[in-house]
């Protein structure tokens, strides 16, 4: 399914989002919401993205998004490893 959207064009570069890459553009700052929201995966984030998470990661912090890592993750983590 391909899911079209149209913005205003004035709001189209008030966004950021003026000149031929805003189409991916567009899709990168919605898969970064869903990312934001949890309700998308680093590494989903990352395959729909084309990049790597090396390089989402990057590209994440240019947006002050970082990675979705809580107290429990670390807690969960350490009882894990040695």
């Amino acid at each position: 399914m391909e899911l079209k959207v149209t913005l205003p064009e004035d709001v189209a570069r008030t966004a950021g989002l003026a000149g031929q890459d805003a189409s991916d553009q567009a899709r990168f700052l919605l898969l970064l919401e869903l990312y934001r929201e949890g309700r998308l995966s680093l590494g989903r984030f990352a395959e729909l993205a084309t990049v790597s998470q090396a390089d989402l990661l990057e590209k994440m912090s240019e947006h002050g998004t970082y990675l979705n890592y809580s107290l429990k993750d670390l807690e969960d983590d350490r009882k894990i490893l040695p």
